[in-house]
């Protein structure tokens, strides 16, 4: 009996000026978190949590400056000092961030150059 051919499903890129100010929302968001860290931490989380959603609803990557900036397990906006912790560790050439709100440790390497 002959296999059943399935048609694979079309997807479409959005175009590039869509994608333009989704980046642009992005920053903002992001912006916009840390200025309002401090008196609602709340608000900086939802900001975190919508430039997340429109990152993934028109398929753009969040920039690496602001992927560091919040937990990849519990979403919270992270501030070292406020609730993260930021340590080196020299053997294995790495920048540690503990989350204090989930305790979830996130590793950046580094090298020499």
């Amino acid at each position: 009996m002959p296999k059943p051919k399935f048609r694979k499903r079309q997807t479409r890129n959005k175009p590039v000026w869509q994608t333009g100010i989704a980046k642009e929302r992005i920053r903002i968001l992001f912006i916009e978190a840390e200025a309002r860290f401090d008196e609602r931490p709340d608000l900086s989380d939802r900001y975190v949590e919508i430039a997340r959603k429109i990152g993934m609803k028109y398929n753009v990557s969040i920039p690496l400056l602001f992927r560091r900036r919040f937990c990849k397990k519990c979403k919270k906006y992270l501030r070292a000092g406020k609730n993260s912790k930021v340590r080196l560790n020299s053997k294995e050439k790495c920048v540690n961030v503990f989350c204090l709100e989930c305790g979830t440790v996130m590793r950046i390497g580094y090298s020499k150059k």
